[in-house]
């Protein structure tokens, strides 16, 4: 289980398999005493198929705070210049807990 703020808004895409995959990316602040400089915070992109998810994440803006629970995977892909991968969290739930500060 993850928790930390949107910064990447949910975007769906359709796949040629007509399954539809949201797409976002969270923030999560590193504890004071783990933080690198430059560096307090780790992004995580998160992503779903399922139906359920798409709908709960389509009201998020960045800046929220949600919780995401679910499993690493690791995708992989050719493209020109050989093979590439990236992990992401598969979300099976999450929670919006907190809407962002709307700016004044």
């Amino acid at each position: 289980m993850l928790a930390g703020r949107v910064t990447a808004e949910p975007a769906v895409r359709e796949l040629p398999s007509g399954d539809h995959l949201v797409t976002w990316r969270i923030s999560i602040t590193r504890p004071p005493d783990e933080q690198r400089p430059n560096q307090p915070a780790d992004p995580i992109t998160c992503v779903s198929f399922r139906p359920a998810i798409e709908a709960a994440t389509r009201g998020w803006r960045i800046g929220d705070v949600v919780a995401v629970r679910g499993s690493l995977r690791r995708r992989f892909w050719r493209t020109p210049g050989g093979s590439s991968s990236v992990i992401e969290v598969e979300a099976r739930a999450v929670e919006h807990v907190e809407r962002a500060a709307d700016p004044e």
